[in-house]
């Protein structure tokens, strides 16, 4: 089939992990025997407007329509991840209204082009897109599945979507069509993301850390990733042990380095800035302890985490695919892949006592360390692989877009929610009339619609 994948938010490819999570998607629908295309934020003038890679297609567009914005956190590495805070009330208002107006429907314009150039099947919107490919299905009549990370949801896109897949049961728990939601796991590569013993040793002799035991972390030093937790725990492990290393990995790192510097303890601190994709796996392998310390309190949608969970745990997945010992929050859908003690540690949102006990834990009984790494790789193995995620995802296609009885289209709802590998028919294609048009935010629990609390995506 011919898929259109919206992500106008997220450039790919690029070193956050929501465009490792479109790309991945994308890459394994593709191996699947899908023609797909992926629409995406164009950051840059040196990037390609369109590319074929991986066997996908990219399509990129400005956000800002015509011109990139110089303040956008894909392009500036020194960025905290948001402008919100530093940048006028009324600016940021405007900026908003932009977002869920005059920009979707750009966006939306565009995916009509290439429905009409490609003869597209059907369109995929990831929630964060504003709508935009909501409104190119209303505009076309092409089917439209939405797949939903977070809380940032349209009326158009709840209205428009024939099936909804998340990634937690926990969204969408009352919404009255429940027959509309498909629950999937995230996933990982783990022909990529594996042990390498090697690869690891290279990166400690460039970073000269020798034998020293280390402690890693790979992400984007967003507050809500738990920096501040993660310094005072290091402040913790460090009057123990004092030879630590903590390896810090990835890009906006200057405001975390700043306060690194300030608790005196930067000597114990590397950081490596943004590295190749494929490059994360032998640095994740250097560490004896990786960790991901969550902290939902500082996510100014404080009620949207408490009710539906932080998201997608990719990084979670790539660290226990290495086979090392992992530390994150108990916190949902953070904490579905592990098993407490067993694939990995658990701590409390916020809890830095927690997270630097955890890692004395680990770096001082290297025995149960070896353990629970070896049983998170055989875990991610074993269940969340690209491919299954993908493979799930055809089948909802498939579904939506051949015709049969609501009745046996429930009942395989049910045994893909359940791991079932389930059959389908030849799809053919068929449309749906629909006079809702508004692009007004909708709270995920989907009585309610109303203003999302939770920031835009980066300018």
């Amino acid at each position: 089939m011919k898929i259109c994948y919206v992500a106008a938010d997220v450039a790919i490819p690029h070193y956050r992990g929501s465009s490792t999570h479109v790309y991945e998607v994308a890459k394994n629908l593709a191996r699947l025997g899908n023609e797909v295309h992926v629409v995406a934020r164009r950051v840059s003038s040196s990037e390609a407007q369109e590319e074929a890679l991986d066997g996908i297609r990219i399509h990129r567009f400005y956000r800002g329509i015509f011109l990139s914005s110089k303040r956008s956190s894909f392009v500036d590495l020194g960025a905290r991840g948001s402008y919100r805070g530093a940048t006028p009330r009324l600016v940021w208002k405007s900026y908003e209204v932009y977002l869920k107006t005059a920009f979707p429907a750009y966006i939306a314009a565009q995916v009509v082009g290439l429905i009409r150039k490609y003869s597209i099947d059907l369109i995929f919107e990831r929630e964060t897109s504003f709508g935009a490919g909501a409104l190119a299905s209303l505009l076309t009549g092409r089917p439209f599945v939405l797949e939903v990370i977070g809380n940032r949801v349209t009326r158009l896109q709840m209205k428009r979507s024939e099936k909804i897949i998340v990634y937690s049961h926990s969204i969408f728990e009352e919404i009255a069509d429940r027959s509309k939601v498909v629950e999937v796991t995230a996933a990982v590569d783990t022909d990529l993301f594996k042990p390498d013993p090697h690869a690891g040793t290279q990166v400690r002799r460039k970073y000269s850390l020798g034998d020293l035991p280390v402690v890693g972390y790979v992400g984007t030093f967003q507050e809500w990733h738990g920096m501040d937790q993660l310094i005072h725990a290091a402040q913790l492990v460090l009057r123990r042990r004092p030879e630590v290393k903590f390896l810090m990995v990835g890009p906006y790192f200057t405001e975390t380095q700043r306060k690194v510097r300030v608790a005196g303890i930067e000597s114990s601190f590397v950081f490596t800035g943004p590295v190749a994709y494929e490059q994360v796996p032998s640095l994740m392998n250097s560490s004896n302890v990786l960790v991901a310390p969550y902290d939902p309190s500082k996510i100014s949608s404080s009620e949207q985490i408490r009710r539906h969970g932080l998201g997608s745990p990719l990084k979670v997945f790539e660290y226990m695919s290495v086979g090392k010992p992992t530390i994150t929050t108990d916190v949902k859908p953070i904490s579905d892949p592990v098993q407490d003690g067993v694939t990995g540690i658990l701590i409390k949102p916020g809890d830095a006592a927690g997270l630097g006990a955890g890692i004395l834990r680990l770096l001082e009984d290297e025995e149960e360390a070896d353990r629970i790494g070896a049983a998170g790789r055989r875990s991610v193995v074993a269940n969340y692989s690209w491919a299954r995620v993908a493979k799930q995802m055809s089948q909802v296609f498939a579904m939506v877009l051949r015709s049969g009885g609501s009745e046996r289209e429930s009942a395989l709802v049910a045994s893909i929610n359940h791991g079932s590998k389930g059959s389908f028919e030849k799809p053919i294609e068929r449309s749906q009339s629909l006079s809702e048009n508004a692009f007004g935010a909708c709270n995920v629990n989907a009585r309610n619609c109303e203003v999302p609390t939770r920031d835009p995506t980066n300018l």
